[in-house]
């Protein structure tokens, strides 16, 4: 057991590197969802549970409500620990496995349904492998199934059972599994068939019915409601008492405890109704606690885990939306004067970062509701989060039909004495990641992956090649002033590699040095005298792991070494390293202007241009997006953006793009590389002449040439992020109010 946890702890931290002495950052949980994914197989569902699971760090690894597993977690284990047992031989050759991972994958798509199938959906049912935001949104079906005595007698789990039962038309197949597995418990035909009519089958495509942003598809009308004296404005209840809240012992940021911010002090602020008041209180836990491990539904009930932080920004950003400006210029400073507090090095929950974007983005929203409506005839009623109760309490009664695609807070205003609804997605600046992912997400985009953005067939190619190599090379000779000799510093290609695989590190101005852990590795590749030939079994038993990646490594750290040894004593042409390093890794373009074929850096690129050049994988890349940044959203007028001080709306779009519409937009997207390599999705046009770079794409594998998986990442452009600034500034001004490290990044 210990050795499988530290094998993926070692997966972890090649994937995160040092951001993993921060476990729970973004950043870190990226990197275990990958490693689980792409190492593990396991479903999506069951990663995330794995994750929201492992963030609380649970004493006992609980399966959701008030049952446990079964699983005590020691105090050397964490709930990840625990939930990933296994009884794999701890000896068998990775290397190995990783060749019949593709042959396994083949057959378990090719075998047909089987009673085993059956059993699998049973035992999905009993573990209730579901987020917390599935929970939630299945707790009215739960609530019918009570009544109807429709539930799991050994687990009281009902979830499953319910969506099971949801899909009696869309699957019948799934349906027939959760009706037989009722009957088993002694549940009358009846009442199944009578409770399967009215579930909801919450995880069928409702893509066709519900087109985010096209025109009828939702209602967005709000009914004429008081909503401020509803129970969700009124109530300071979070669902989560202050007793409970003690008692999860939450690190206070203050080394003063009478430093805390009190309940009390937020009261101007909260009296007007316009903002829940339970977020007085939520808005003053995360105020007094520092940012570890927790979740957000720490602090209050009936809310999605997400990265805390950021929906801590979220909420306040929200609340300061409902205050008018004397109270919201009170809030914000109440706020920063507790941040203030903090030690240096003990950041809470919020941060400064977060409280400047508040007061941006409430700016730069008052100054579109202003070009939009007109001075003076708007106002603002209320604001809520992106909760089912609190936009239903605004005035609409169907929260997962009607809300927009993106939207992480809504504004109810008043224009002209009746009400109208305002859907805002939120993001701190400009350098937000809007997409992350790996590479084998483009097989459920596309079925036309051609064997060049093929993943499997690169790994064929990046697991047999490093065979060839040690079958064929020569023994190591290992010197430490043959790394650092000037020449081998001068090949920029040889130099990365080496840095890049933790041989050596500095700079050109500090200075160059090995790695300890690097010679050791290197000493023990010298003790291999060749022939015979390195074999996976010889490895082995030499650098004592079979691991696949660490074959690829090494095999790439014998491969610069030896080519660093052929440079400095003036060794030109080609050679067998330099070959392998070339064709594995792509040092050289050659006469076609491509990497050679089979290497990571050829991999990627061709990656990044089918994403552009077959349309599914397009539009799949696109709705991929959408989540972080909804065009189709935001060009139709569904939803706003506020990027910090900046609004990206229908107006300032088309002000960007000289458009007005999706179907404009979606077909003048390409990829493009720049000067050094960088690739981007750009929208082009002819009429009117238009080249703006959306976002940065980055198709890479960290640990280039030997890592198990390769990422997929967008992040918002910086030409994207000034023609943002442009817009505004012409449509919304006289300036708009970003950060100065925002000015910096985008050269305003």
């Amino acid at each position: 057991m210990n050795e499988f946890l530290k094998e993926i702890t070692r997966l972890w931290w090649v994937e995160v590197g040092t951001e993993l002495q921060n476990p729970l950052s973004e950043k870190s949980i990226r990197g275990l969802r990958k490693v689980l994914k792409e190492e593990y197989d396991f479903d999506s569902e069951v990663i995330e549970y794995i994750i929201e699971s492992a963030v609380k760090t649970p004493t006992n690894f609980h399966l959701g409500g008030d049952r446990t597993s079964g699983m005590v977690v020691g105090t050397n284990d964490t709930a990840v620990s625990a939930h990933l047992h296994t009884d794999d031989n701890e000896g068998e050759d990775v290397v190995e496995e990783e060749e019949n991972d593709e042959k396994d994958n083949k057959q378990s798509k090719e075998r047909p349904d089987s009673g085993d199938d059956k059993e699998k959906v049973k035992k999905d049912i009993g573990q209730n492998a579901l987020t917390s935001y599935e929970k939630e949104k299945l707790k009215e079906i739960d609530d019918k199934l009570l009544k109807h005595k429709l539930m799991n007698p050994t687990t009281n789990n009902l979830n499953q059972v319910s969506t099971l039962l949801g899909k009696k038309k869309s699957d019948p197949k799934a349906f027939a599994i959760a009706k037989s597995w009722l009957g088993d418990q002694g549940v009358a035909d009846d009442d199944i068939e009578k409770q399967s009519d009215n579930s909801t089958d919450d995880t069928k495509d409702t893509s066709k019915e519900l087109k985010a942003g096209e025109p009828g598809q939702k209602d967005k009308s709000l009914k004429d409601v008081n909503t401020s004296e509803s129970k969700v404005y009124t109530e300071s209840e979070s669902g989560v008492s202050d007793d409970e809240f003690t008692e999860k012992g939450l690190a206070s940021p203050y080394e003063n405890p009478k430093d805390a911010l009190q309940e009390s002090q937020l009261d101007d602020y909260f009296k007007s109704g316009k903002v829940p008041k339970k977020y007085q209180k939520v808005i003053t836990r995360l105020m007094n606690t520092k940012n570890g491990k927790q979740s957000i539904t720490d602090y209050m009930s009936g809310v999605g885990a997400g990265q805390l932080q950021s929906q801590a920004g979220e909420i306040i950003t929200m609340a300061g939306m409902g205050m008018n400006d004397d109270e919201f210029n009170g809030f914000i400073d109440t706020l920063n004067n507790q941040v203030n507090k903090y030690p240096k090095g003990k950041g809470g929950v919020v941060t400064s970062d977060w409280l400047e974007s508040v007061k941006n983005v409430r700016a730069v929203t008052n100054k579109r509701y202003d070009e939009q409506f007109g001075k003076g005839n708007w106002k603002i009623s209320n604001s809520a989060w992106d909760v089912p109760n609190e936009f239903e309490a605004l005035g609409n009664d169907d929260y997962n039909a009607n809300k927009g695609f993106s939207s992480d807070m809504y504004v109810k205003l008043e224009v002209d004495g009746k009400p109208v609804l305002d859907e805002i997605s939120l993001k701190k600046d400009t350098t937000a990641n809007i997409y992350n992912g790996v590479v084998t997400d483009i097989d459920k985009w596309s079925p036309n992956v051609p064997p060049r953005a093929d993943i499997k067939q690169y790994k064929k190619g990046e697991i047999e090649r490093p065979k060839k190599y040690f079958e064929n090379t020569k023994t190591l000779n290992y010197k430490k002033d043959i790394l650092l000799n000037k020449n081998v510093l001068k090949d920029k290609n040889l130099k990365n590699s080496l840095a890049a695989l933790g041989v050596i590190s500095g700079d050109a101005k500090k200075g160059y040095k090995i790695e300890p852990k690097a010679e050791k590795i290197l000493n023990k590749l010298s003790s291999m005298d060749v022939p015979p030939p390195i074999d996976g079994k010889r490895f082995k038993e030499v650098m004592g792991t079979g691991a696949a990646d660490r074959f690829k490594k090494y095999s790439l750290m014998h491969a610069t070494v030896t080519r660093a040894n052929e440079i400095a004593n003036g060794v030109e042409g080609k050679t067998q390293s330099s070959e392998f390093l070339n064709n594995h890794l792509g040092y050289e373009k050659g006469e076609d202007g491509k990497y050679p074929e089979g290497s990571i850096k050829r991999y990627q690129n061709d990656t990044i241009q089918f994403l552009v050049e077959d349309e599914d994988a397009k539009e799949g890349c696109l709705n991929a997006l959408a989540e972080k940044l909804p065009m189709k959203s935001l060009l139709e007028g569904e939803e706003k953006m506020a990027i910090g001080g900046l609004s990206a709306d229908p107006k300032t779009l088309e002000n960007i793009f000289g458009i007005d519409n999706y179907k404009d937009f979606k077909a003048g997207l390409t990829m493009k590389e720049d000067e050094n390599g960088d690739n981007y999705l750009v929208y082009e046009s002819k009429e009117p002449a238009k080249s703006v770079r959306i976002a940065e794409v980055k198709c890479r594998q960290k640990g280039q040439g030997y890592a198990s998986s390769v990422g997929l990442e967008f992040q918002i452009a910086t030409d994207f992020g000034k023609e943002l600034y442009d817009a505004n500034k012409e449509l919304y001004p006289p300036e708009p109010e970003i950060s100065s490290k925002e000015r910096r990044k985008l050269g305003v």
